[in-house]
Formats: structure tokens, C-alpha cells, sequence
């Protein structure tokens, strides 16, 4: 009764089936497991076709006042909106307003664009046109509270310098190549993104809980708030760092509407099915075991099937939608903790194959802080080779468990601990120029300016090619 209830309230249209019982109890442990060991909290799906398999919500959407997640709480998707602005340029091309090869100064004359007459629309779509990302913009975090529309936006991706060499030379993940494509609907279309999104998309697909809001506000349970969840008393309230959302992620959305796109997809509701296949083909190499197609990751897994997927994250966010074409399968995790939900998606994937799970296990720097709540941070400090031993290692694996260490008391605002982790860093890994510019980086963020430029050259020292510390020093440049 309570199901049937819930599933009234909600108006979900989809027959309700289950995973067969032992690949019900092998999800279940699996996301107990991730519980454990990176504080999980969020909301899991599994259907396969018309059916859906498994759905439950973990943890809270709300963790100061314990409103626990909901099967129908919306959470920020970030990056994963990608997908349904890859979808919109699609159904333009289909309908033959568009053209993959069309130049960007050909369709958006009005802006001034860097190399806009070589860059395409499959350039923006493959994230190979250079166009970089207008979150690096020297005022973009002061300003970006302001931000409301993609008009507001533009100026920030007009401003940047290209990241390439030229158009092409590689795949170089872009949100202002994201930015472009939303303006180009608008400019097609002549309406805003956002009722494109309505009229294209959510409604033929029975989207109905999704959108884009200004600010966005995260009111639990409808809205899951961000977190950074570092052991299972330390956590990090996340929502002021959000980013506001466009064409490039951000929505906010469920596990329900969400595998409500993603079968409209293969049922050939949104597209047909030559269009979204060519969609889904992978098109340019990302470095990684996979292609980067049009707004959508293409990958041959180890378990042997083809997956059609995107992630998303932010800094209390993580999202992952996964779709196995060829079986009708659909994987979507989503999580307001900083957790990687690909791996997620991958072993719920490997336990639907009969594969064996690739067991979770704790970050490093989540073990740290957890001795840092038991025996303080001076005990850290002074045994930390000792418990480097305990739990396993001879040394500290790479630089980033101290970058990851570090970043935690800078989000708890405890600089003086931030400086110490680097410093230790940067004695066992002398030559790691990152170190260097996460010492700059703080110093930048206490507004230190002239102490910031001093690390970001001893970055550039060791590293000419440093790329975050060119940026950087331009940015502040005007501020010493």
C-alpha cells in the first residue's frame, strides 16, 4: 500500500520489478560498503528497459537537521546536464536547423569569440574547440552569484584565451564550449534554454520535478543540500560554493526523472535512433579507457559491454548516469558528497554482469582526519609515518592525499593546519610544483597577494609549463 501510495503522490508512470534477491543483497552491501568508507549518502536506480529494478535513497539530504534523502529529492547534477544540451543541438540538426560543421562565427557573429571562424559545433561538442572554462575568469567567484542567464555568462567566455594551440589538437573538457552551445539553441530556436529543456525534453519524456533556478537553495527534503563529508562526525556544509547552472550543468534533478530521459532515449521518443546513436559514438580520445562523443562518454568496459554515460560533481555534489544500450540497462547515482560516482555506477554494473565489485576503499586523507579526531592533529603531525604504516603504506601513495588533507581544514577555515599539511608535503615531494600552488592558492584566498605570486613562480620554478600558475598570476596581477 505505502508503494502504491508513494508512487501516486509522485506520478510515476513505470511498472515496478526487483532485482533478483542475491543481486538485491550485493547493491545493498556494495553501498553499505561506500557508507563506510566515503560517508555515502544519495539516491540509487537500476531499471532495465520499461522496468524499474532497484530504487532506494541513502543519508540525509539535510545532515545538520537529519531530513533524510528521498527517492524524489532533487539533487545538483552538474556536469551530467551536458547531456540534455548535446540532446537539444541533436534535435536541431535532425530537424536540419544546424549543422555539426557550422562555424561558431557563423552562427554567433555577435560575439567576438577567440578563433570563432575555426571552431565548429563538433569541436564544442567533443570539447576540442579551446574555448577553456569561464569559471577560471579573474571575477567569475566574486560575480557569479549575479549570474542568472546565459547572456550574463557570455562575457566571462568571450574574455578567456584559448587553451589550445589550435582548434582540435585534443580533447580539453570545456564549459564554456557548453555556455556557446546553449546560446546557440537560443539564437536557433529564439526561445531560452531553459524552455527548450521544457518543451523538447521534459515534457515528450514525463520529466516533471526538474529544473534550473536561481539562486538555487537547497531546501531539504525536496532539495538535497551539498556536503563535503570527510569521516562520520567532520562534515562541511557545501552550499555556498555552488556554482549557478546553465547550459553547461547544474540542474537540479532525480533519480526518477532522470531515468525518464535517459528511456526516452532509447525508446527513440527524443531522438531517432540514428541521430542519438551518433550522438552516443565516441568520437575523440579523453586519455582515459574511453571517447568523449557528443555530451556523452563512450566506453568499452572490462566487463565486456558498451556504456553511454556522463558524470557530474561539484564540491558537495557527485552524479553519475550509466546506460548499457545493447541490454537496456540504466544506472543512476546520485550523491551530495564529494564521492566518485563512477566507480559506483561500474560496480553496480559489475554485480548486474555477475562480475566481481572492485571493493571501496577509504581515502587516506579521510583515515587522517579520522586519527586527527581521535588524538589531534600535533599527534598526526609527529607520527604520521608510523600510521602510514599502520594502515599499509610506506610512503604517502602521491601528492594529493596532502592537497586532499589540506583542502579539508582550508573549507573548515583552519588556514594554519592547510599551511602545515602542505608544508609537509612539499618536503617528501620537493619537485611536485601542485604543492607549490596549493600553498599560493591560500595564500590567495586570505587575499595575501604578494605572498601568493611568490609561490605560484616557485611553481612555474620547477614547472615553465604550469598552467594553473600562469593563470593564477594573472589573475591576481592587477591586485598586488
Amino acid at each position: 500500500m505505502k508503494l502504491i501510495i508513494f508512487l501516486f503522490v509522485f506520478g510515476l508512470q513505470y511498472s515496478f520489478a526487483q532485482l533478483p534477491a542475491d543481486k538485491k543483497l550485493k547493491v545493498d552491501s556494495l553501498i553499505q560498503q561506500y557508507i563506510e568508507t566515503k560517508q555515502f549518502s544519495g539516491c540509487v536506480l537500476v531499471a532495465k528497459n520499461n522496468e524499474v529494478l532497484y530504487q532506494q535513497a541513502f543519508g540525509y539530504a539535510n545532515r545538520e537537521e537529519q531530513v533524510p534523502n528521498r527517492i524524489a529529492t532533487n539533487f545538483n547534477i552538474a556536469s551530467m546536464g551536458k547531456t540534455f544540451t548535446a540532446t537539444l543541438i541533436m534535435q536541431l540538426v535532425q530537424e536540419g536547423k544546424l549543422s555539426i560543421d557550422q562555424t561558431l562565427a557563423s552562427i554567433l557573429p555577435e560575439y567576438n569569440v577567440k578563433k570563432a571562424d575555426s571552431i565548429t559545433v563538433w569541436h564544442l561538442l567533443t570539447h576540442t574547440s579551446g574555448v577553456g572554462n569561464y569559471m577560471m575568469h579573474v571575477n567569475f567567484e566574486a560575480e557569479r552569484h549575479q549570474l542568472k542567464s546565459l547572456n550574463d555568462v557570455m562575457p566571462y567566455v568571450v574574455a578567456m584565451d584559448p587553451t589550445l594551440d589550435y582548434v582540435g589538437q585534443r580533447h580539453d573538457y570545456s564549459n564554456s564550449g557548453f555556455i556557446l552551445l546553449g546560446k546557440i539553441i537560443e539564437k536557433i530556436t529564439g526561445k531560452s534554454y531553459m524552455q527548450n529543456l521544457e518543451e523538447r525534453i521534459f515534457k515528450p519524456a514525463g520529466i516533471k520535478r526538474s529544473y534550473i533556478h536561481y539562486p538555487a537553495t537547497f531546501v531539504a527534503p525536496n532539495e538535497a543540500t551539498p556536503y563535503l563529508a570527510y569521516t562520520g562526525k567532520t562534515f562541511i556544509n557545501a552550499a555556498a560554493e555552488e556554482f549557478p547552472a546553465f547550459s553547461d550543468g547544474g540542474m537540479q534533478s532525480n533519480v526518477i526523472d532522470l531515468y525518464r530521459f535517459a528511456k526516452a532515449l532509447l525508446n527513440g521518443k527524443l531522438l531517432s535512433a540514428t541521430m542519438r546513436d551518433s550522438m552516443w559514438s565516441g568520437k575523440v580520445a579523453t586519455g582515459r579507457a574511453d571517447k568523449y562523443s557528443f555530451g556523452w562518454v563512450d566506453e568499452q568496459t572490462d566487463f565486456g559491454k558498451r556504456t553511454y554515460s556522463h558524470s557530474g560533481g561539484g564540491k558537495g555534489f557527485s552524479s553519475d548516469l550509466k546506460i548499457v544500450k545493447e541490454d537496456g540497462y540504466i544506472v543512476i547515482v546520485l550523491i551530495n558528497n564529494r564521492v566518485n560516482p563512477r566507480e559506483v555506477t561500474n560496480n553496480i554494473l559489475r554485480i548486474l554482469y555477475s562480475k566481481d565489485t572492485r571493493k571501496p576503499e577509504k581515502y587516506l586523507e579521510n583515515v587522517l582526519m579520522e586519527v586527527t579526531e581521535q588524538k589531534g592533529f600535533d599527534y598526526v603531525r609527529t607520527n604520521y609515518k608510523s600510521i602510514l604504516k599502520e594502515k599499509g603504506f610506506d610512503k604517502t601513495p602521491n601528492p594529493w592525499v596532502y592537497i586532499m588533507f589540506s583542502d579539508m581544514f582550508e573549507m573548515m577555515k583552519d588556514f594554519d593546519k592547510a599551511f602545515e599539511v602542505i608544508e609537509m608535503g612539499r618536503e617528501e615531494f620537493p619537485k611536485e610544483a601542485s604543492l607549490y600552488n596549493v600553498t599560493g592558492q591560500l595564500y590567495a584566498n586570505q587575499k595575501k597577494f604578494k605572498e601568493a605570486a611568490e609561490w605560484f613562480n616557485k611553481a612555474l620554478a620547477i614547472n615553465p609549463e604550469d598552467e594553473f600558475a600562469k593563470m593564477m598570476l594573472k589573475n591576481i596581477s592587477t591586485k598586488l
